[in-house]
């Protein structure tokens, strides 16, 4: 949450940079005069649509989960999310994998492996939606800039891409496992044992991920479906907040913004401060891709950061919920 916070903190600090200058500070005015309040919601409200999508993606690929309920994995969700904001690390994934064995007594290898592959499925989709806006979207790019955008656009969807397919070989994880973990298990004391835990959790993690590797092909085509509809939520979430704020953003640009945003969150997962450097990512993309002014691609990226923290206030709620039944 305080990484949010301070993600949303450094946005603000841009517009005052911004609205120290004359040209900045007319913008600001201009931008508050022409903003509408009910599309505004409205744009807030079709963006966090998109978690209904991941719940339903996510729900797809565990075994037997069409009986899960939605609203609970809805809420599960957004408490990983926390968790991944709040935590270092893959944590949120793993918090998430428990919640889901506590409320459905699903194995949380199983839900966690499921979630891994969700994940990865939909940063291939949200890699190869950036590669397909940058190729035929005629995005209005600076002529300058263009070598580096494309660069950067095709580095980051063959990336996230290429997660997605690793994803579906789980004999290379146990493999290395084995070969880190598994020899340094033989270390004495503590140490070994706790390498030998670890091989251990990797080793259940990859024969949960073949379990469900194994999912029938129609349930990966449903799964990659509610990938799509998750980013088209945001995508026409933020389509419209651009409306909303007075803008004329070029959709394909906005497409573009969003996908290779979230696929190039991977390079930065491991960081303290990865949602700012999301937030970074996102507004230097908005300004080179869509045609607007820096102001405006700021005031874009705050919304876009407030509706997310609005998943992290949910996540927060449902765990107090979990708290309370314990």
């Amino acid at each position: 949450m305080w990484l949010g916070l301070g993600g949303l903190a450094i946005l603000v600090l841009i517009a005052l940079a911004v609205s120290r200058t004359d040209t900045g500070a007319a913008a600001m005015v201009d931008l508050w005069g022409r903003t509408r309040p009910v599309p505004l919601v409205g744009a807030i409200a079709v963006m966090t649509g998109a978690v209904v999508f991941l719940a339903l993606r996510w729900r797809t690929l565990i075994p037997g989960g069409e009986a899960l309920a939605l609203p609970g994995m809805m809420g599960i969700v957004c408490a990983g999310m926390l968790m991944n904001v709040a935590l270092p690390g893959p944590v949120g994934e793993v918090g998430a994998a428990m919640l889901v064995k506590r409320r459905f007594g699903i194995p949380a290898t199983t839900a966690l492996a499921a979630g891994i592959h969700a994940r990865f499925l939909g940063l291939g989709a949200a890699g190869a939606l950036a590669l397909l806006a940058w190729g035929l979207g005629d995005l209005p790019i600076p002529p300058e800039a263009s070598g580096l955008i494309g660069g950067v656009a095709v580095f980051i969807a063959l990336f996230a891409m290429g997660l997605g397919v690793l994803s579906a070989w789980p004999t290379l994880l146990r493999r290395l496992s084995q070969e880190t973990a598994g020899r340094l298990s033989a270390l004495p004391s503590w140490l070994g044992r706790g390498f030998d835990k670890l091989d251990d959790a990797v080793q259940r993690t990859a024969t949960a991920l073949g379990e469900v590797g194994r999912q029938p092909p129609g349930r990966w085509a449903l799964a990659l479906t509610w990938s799509l509809g998750s980013h088209f939520s945001v995508t026409a979430g933020i389509w419209l907040g651009s409306y909303a704020l007075g803008m004329h953003a070029h959709l394909p640009g906005i497409l573009f913004t969003y996908c290779a945003a979230t696929a190039g969150i991977v390079a930065l997962y491991a960081l303290p401060a990865a949602m700012a450097g999301w937030d970074a990512l996102f507004c230097a993309f908005f300004v080179t891709t869509t045609g607007v002014e820096l102001a405006d691609a700021v005031a874009m990226t705050a919304l876009v950061r407030t509706q997310q923290l609005l998943l992290l206030l949910l996540g927060a709620l449902f765990l107090a919920t979990v708290a309370k039944r314990a």
